[in-house]
């Protein structure tokens, strides 16, 4: 752990180094708010609907901003990591390192979602709290907000375990990067990042909720947003963790069925 904590330090002064990601982590999150929200005013504006699958224009609007907050806690790139490291035939070396390779992508991926977490992530969450809290009781809100970081805490692990899953994919595929593109786009689809997964048809909805996705944004923002009894927070947490033990179970066994078919280009 505190070789961990030492890399997480590292890679987190590394970022910082660099102010150029701050000012792109500021300019993606408010490029992608402003789209998305231009997008839900003509589809309200449309429709002619105070209302859509009972989401107000400005419940949407919170929604979008807080998918972004969950988005930017989210934001981990180990799956290009890995894959990047098999192609090019960097794993070897980090195999013989006295640090395991799987602690050092996720305290690398962590620094990055620290980042991008505090240049947009946290002053968006704590706008949307005090806006909330001015129509709703403030203690309210604040409870939800404390259990939707304790959720996505648990959303960053399955992430990580999903992104090494598609990252592993490129000790079978010559160039894997165009799969790991598309399951960006599947991942954003699912995940209820693009929209909200009540705005689809109930048959597909249900297919959807039925998978470890949704727990990466529409559960967690569902939660903020105040759309889900304590009941029904309470037994999303749980398979959460169910999903996180079983994806990173399957991580391990599938580490360990692809390290040794290893086949790196150029090595």
């Amino acid at each position: 752990m505190k070789r961990g904590q030492a890399y997480y330090r590292y890679f987190l002064k590394g970022e910082a180094t660099y102010k150029i990601n701050f000012i792109s982590y500021l300019f993606s999150g408010v490029i992608q708010i402003v789209a998305v929200l231009f997008i839900w005013q003509l589809v309200y504006a449309s429709t002619g609907q105070g209302e859509i699958e009972g989401l107000t224009y400005a419940e949407i609007v919170i929604y979008t901003l807080i998918s972004t907050v969950t988005m930017q806690f989210t934001s981990l790139s180990n799956d290009y990591e890995v894959a990047g490291d098999i192609l090019e035939g960097n794993l070897v070396y980090e195999l013989i390192r006295p640090v395991s390779y799987t602690v050092k992508l996720f305290f690398k991926g962590l620094a990055q979602t620290t980042t991008s977490a505090i240049v947009v992530g946290l002053p968006l969450l704590i706008g949307v709290v005090i806006y909330m809290g001015q129509t709703e009781s403030l203690l309210s809100v604040l409870l939800r907000a404390l259990s939707y970081l304790v959720i996505v805490l648990l959303s960053i692990g399955l992430m990580f375990c999903v992104n090494l899953l598609f990252g592993y994919s490129a000790f079978y595929l010559n160039y894997a990067w165009g799969f790991l593109f598309f399951k960006e786009t599947f991942i954003r689809l699912l995940s209820g990042a693009l929209f909200p997964l009540v705005m689809l048809p109930k048959s597909i909805r249900n297919l959807f909720l039925l998978t470890p996705f949704q727990y990466l944004n529409y559960f967690p923002t569902m939660t903020l947003l105040g759309k889900l009894s304590a009941e029904e927070m309470l037994k999303g947490f749980i398979i959460q963790g169910v999903w996180l033990t079983i994806l990173a179970g399957l991580c391990t066994v599938f580490w360990r069925h692809a390290i040794k078919k290893i086949t790196i280009n150029g090595g």
